[in-house]
């Protein structure tokens, strides 16, 4: 029984597509072998006939195996372009991303880093692309939840570009993550494929997985985005 195959968001098919297609040039040539066998065994010491239905009984399970693993590479092209098709009517929402690097432009960013527990000195260090530390944004102790802060490039003059973002605490081995909110701009497929990526206004790109809060945004870091259980449910993987 031959799958039919289902075409990417990409337009590529599944690459198993040649061993099941075989499945045919696999059956005759195995009737081809089991025919000459019969035909030039010896009459005084005949092939034991269960043996042929043992092969062909291993022969229906590999071709089984082959279909099944065809219908899932075909679910799973289907799951993708569903995904790219999820994420393409997420452009223009407002949200919040997990990020730790940044592409200024000259406008503010609301930012919140979330605690899991009481720290007694809280900073973020930016460093430019050459990996100079540029700025350090003092957010002093906080106890555990949301902590707020705007990475405002004038006020902090930090031309537009390319920096990155350090979080450090007074305990060197918790790093929590920065998270940045701002507008989805442009869905992509990464050169080369891959998950999707969203554009967001002074973050740049990040994968789709990367979006833990979506919604509206009243511009206030305190006013979060609601959170997406699809996206939250992604991000796991």
């Amino acid at each position: 029984m031959s799958t039919p195959y289902v075409t990417s968001s990409s337009g590529a098919t599944p690459t198993s597509q040649d061993p099941i297609a075989s499945n045919g040039q696999q059956d005759n040539t195995f009737l081809t072998l089991m025919i000459a066998q019969i035909q030039n065994q010896t009459p005084l010491d005949p092939l034991d006939t269960t043996q042929f239905m043992t092969q062909m009984a291993q022969m229906t399970q590999v071709e089984t195996m082959q279909n099944m693993n065809g219908t899932v590479l075909n679910q799973m092209v289907l799951l993708d372009n569903i995904q790219v098709l999820t994420t393409a009517g997420m452009v223009g929402q407002d949200v919040r991303v997990t990020t730790d690097s940044l592409e200024l432009a000259g406008k503010p960013l609301d930012a919140v880093i979330e605690l899991d527990s009481t720290v007694d000195d809280l900073k973020v260090e930016i460093r430019n692309d050459a990996g100079e530390l540029v700025h350090t944004i003092e957010l002093g102790a906080n106890s555990d939840g949301e902590v707020a802060f705007v990475i405002d490039p004038k006020a902090m003059g930090l031309k537009d570009g390319q920096y990155d973002l350090t979080v450090v605490t007074n305990d060197s081995d918790y790093k929590p993550d920065v998270m940045v909110a701002g507008k989805i701009e442009k869905m992509r497929i990464p050169p080369g494929g891959g998950s999707p990526e969203f554009l967001i206004a002074g973050v740049g790109y990040v994968p789709f997985y990367n979006v833990n809060q979506y919604g509206e945004n009243q511009g206030s870091a305190s006013q979060s985005p609601e959170p997406t259980p699809l996206f939250k449910l992604a991000g796991r993987r």
